[in-house]
């Protein structure tokens, strides 16, 4: 068996570094023990959303940052009243298209937007849900993995937003993140800030489990239950750039750090030498947190588009 050099194994790891980001979550959904995962405390969530409704009555989800993920699954089964699939990569969303024709599914909307727009205060919110997500209020929201892409300091009022405008009367949010909070060497959260500090002298700030705090003191959010839970995943795949390519999803290469070739070099030479040639998976410890929604929270009209 021939064994990669180091030079051949630096070529795929920047060949990686072009993939598509719906390509690389593809990649991280096969082979990480993540989605499974998440799809446990989603699971847990939407049992507790029907265990709130009469048992007749079909649900309506939004799934923002949605991508390829097998979630759809779990989601176009539950949310039979509707499901709108909504995400920034045109890419993405053709491949659910791809299926959604295929398998003659008729009750799933894809939209291609960006989420820190179309949802950053509680009007542009609610024209949102007008004009694009159908005018009624939806039972669950989900954000697995999007809010990477929005500054930590604009997540109380992207959440409060939606909470208000968009989320029906007892209805929930099911978020997911790479917590920040991890320091443990080989882990996710400790390889993004090593080489974002070392190379763009920042760490990560997105703490989901801050943001649970956050909405607890505000008044707006009085009365809804903020359940939060933090769990730890694996990553591992015996296929170099298959490997990298995840490396870069991680790295937030080139949405959020524009890495130089040089960078990108000394990076992929770190994973050879720490992770794949000792057979090292990757560890992501993550935080979920789920924000339940009593019939009373909303002050203004709460069931005007609901029923």
């Amino acid at each position: 068996m021939l064994v990669a050099t180091t030079d051949s194994l630096i070529e795929r790891g920047l060949k990686a570094a072009e993939y598509r980001i719906f390509e690389q979550n593809k990649i991280w959904a096969r082979y990480a023990s993540e989605k499974p995962d998440v799809a446990i405390s989603l699971m847990r969530a939407i049992r507790q959303l029907h265990s709130r409704m009469p048992v007749d009555r079909k649900l309506t989800a939004l799934a923002i940052g949605a991508g390829d993920e097998p979630q759809f699954r779990i989601l176009q089964a539950a949310f039979q009243r509707g499901l709108w699939l909504y995400d920034i990569d045109g890419a993405a969303l053709a491949k659910i298209k791809e299926r959604l024709d295929r398998q003659s599914i008729d009750t799933v909307s894809l939209v291609q937007g960006d989420f820190c727009r179309d949802f950053e205060n509680e009007a542009v919110a609610e024209q949102t849900l007008e004009l694009i997500l159908g005018g009624r209020k939806l039972d669950l929201v989900t954000l697995h993995h999007c809010l990477y892409y929005c500054a930590a300091q604009e997540w109380p009022g992207l959440i409060k937003a939606i909470y208000e405008s968009v989320l029906a009367p007892q209805g929930a949010m099911h978020l997911v993140m790479m917590s920040a909070r991890e320091r443990r060497p080989g882990t996710t959260t400790w390889l993004y800030n090593h080489f974002a500090g070392m190379f763009f002298g920042s760490n990560s700030d997105q703490d989901l489990l801050q943001l649970r705090t956050t909405l607890l003191d505000d008044p707006a959010m009085k009365g809804c239950k903020i359940d939060a839970e933090t769990r730890e995943v694996e990553f591992w795949v015996d296929d170099f750039e298959a490997f990298m390519s995840v490396i870069w999803m991680i790295l937030l290469y080139p949405h959020g750090q524009d890495y130089s070739l040089e960078q990108r070099i000394e990076i992929t030479e770190f994973v050879i030498e720490h992770y794949w040639r000792p057979g090292r998976p990757l560890i992501q410890t993550q935080d979920y947190v789920t924000v339940h929604k009593p019939a009373f929270a909303t002050i203004r009209d709460p069931f005007r588009g609901y029923y």
